[in-house]
């Protein structure tokens, strides 16, 4: 009897350790076959691998912030700035720049968001406005307006290759970003 109980035991380890090599065996097949499939289809997709991060997730979304932040820094120099040159009508790109070295500012238009294009309007008193400008990298020009004594303006217009202040001397009016138009709002930056 404990002959075949022995045997029995045997049998059900050859058992076990056979079903364990036949388990093993599929799952490594079914793995090469996905490995092979996946490879097959990288191999023949025709597609070229960029080397560019440019189109990344939330790359656009960065560079928007950044140009953003240009300008809350470029309005942060005016103001400084306007305090000692007398008012925001007698700034110029010179008094902007040594106000603050970090924002490249340009009477020109912006093609990046570390340019800031700016248009100083004088009035009689000699308080003015100023209108800064910056375009992120997807295309959208971030604008900034403000007078002497007024609120803060801030505004957006989708699809430029580069953008130019405008030259205001009135507040600009509420609207909405389009490609064709700046859409402006009181406050914050509007939604690109």
């Amino acid at each position: 009897m404990q002959s075949s109980a022995r045997e029995d035991r045997q049998l059900e380890i050859s058992l076990d350790a056979g079903l364990s090599m036949i388990a093993t065996v599929l799952s490594l097949v079914a793995t090469a076959l996905l490995v092979a499939l996946l490879l097959g289809n990288a191999l023949h997709s025709g597609s070229v691998a960029k080397p560019s991060v440019a189109n990344a997730p939330g790359v656009g979304q960065t560079n928007e912030l950044q140009a953003q932040q240009a300008l809350s820094t470029g309005l942060t120099a005016a103001a400084a700035a306007s305090a000692t040159a007398g008012g925001l009508g007698s700034l110029d790109i010179s008094t902007l720049s040594a106000s603050d070295p970090s924002i490249s500012f340009v009477s020109g238009p912006s093609v990046n968001a570390s340019t800031v294009s700016v248009v100083v309007a004088s009035d009689a008193a000699g308080s003015g406005s100023i209108t800064m400008a910056d375009r992120s990298s997807d295309g959208i020009c971030w604008l900034v307006w403000r007078a002497a004594g007024g609120a803060t303006w801030y505004g957006a217009q989708t699809g430029l290759a580069s953008c130019a202040a405008p030259a205001m001397t009135t507040a600009p009016v509420a609207g909405s970003v389009s490609s064709s138009a700046i859409g402006w709002q009181e406050s914050s930056f509007p939604a690109g």
